[in-house]
């Protein structure tokens, strides 16, 4: 495993990007399908773009630096989990919260995936908050309800629906300007 680099000048972090320090779990799209949400996100809302590429959040921040030992666990945990398609779209909006994201599916798929991830020992004593959010890949996330409702009829005709393999998740930690960098990646399927 390659050495970590997490961050060391946090003094001017916002109180909740502190929450992050050692990262959390993601699937990132294929290239692709990256580069077109992005500059949707760097559009509609620069400050999420600032912080990561387009990405689906699959697990709570983590609490303590990952071990060699950790990843093991993790890649034999999901070695008994199938790639599986992952279908991105149509856009929604999540009153009474303020956002545009597209829609992702199959959840149940994503589900197993995420508890299968949290049961591992990585995340013991850490609670699944997330649970009740539905899987989705944001757009924009740092606006008010209005813009979600005019960025939404903007775009619904616009952007397209799609389908990409969830082949790995990976794990980002935020460097010194809070900008997530993808460190590990950890297969789905057999080892």
């Amino acid at each position: 495993m390659e050495q970590i680099k997490y961050a060391d000048k946090t003094d001017h972090w916002e109180n909740w990007w502190h929450g992050y320090y050692y990262g959390a779990f993601y699937i990132f799209p294929p290239e692709e399908v990256m580069k077109t949400v992005d500059a949707l996100r760097e559009k509609y809302d620069p400050k999420s773009a600032s912080f990561c590429r387009a990405h689906i959040s699959l697990s709570e921040p983590l609490m303590r630096k990952i071990t060699p030992a950790d990843i093991d666990s993790l890649r034999e945990d999901l070695s008994q989990l199938e790639p599986f398609e992952i279908n991105y779209g149509p856009l929604r909006t999540h009153p009474p919260y303020p956002g545009v994201t597209y829609t992702i599916t199959p959840e149940d798929k994503f589900d197993v995936l995420r508890k299968v991830i949290h049961n591992n020992g990585l995340f013991e004593g850490v609670k699944l908050k997330r649970s009740t959010i539905v899987p989705h890949m944001t757009i924009a996330e740092f606006i008010t309800m209005e813009q979600s409702e005019e960025i939404l009829a903007e775009l619904k005709e616009q952007v397209e629906s799609g389908k990409f393999i969830c082949e790995k998740i990976v794990l980002a930690v935020p460097n010194n300007d809070m900008y997530f960098n993808q460190v590990i990646s950890i297969p789905l399927g057999a080892i």
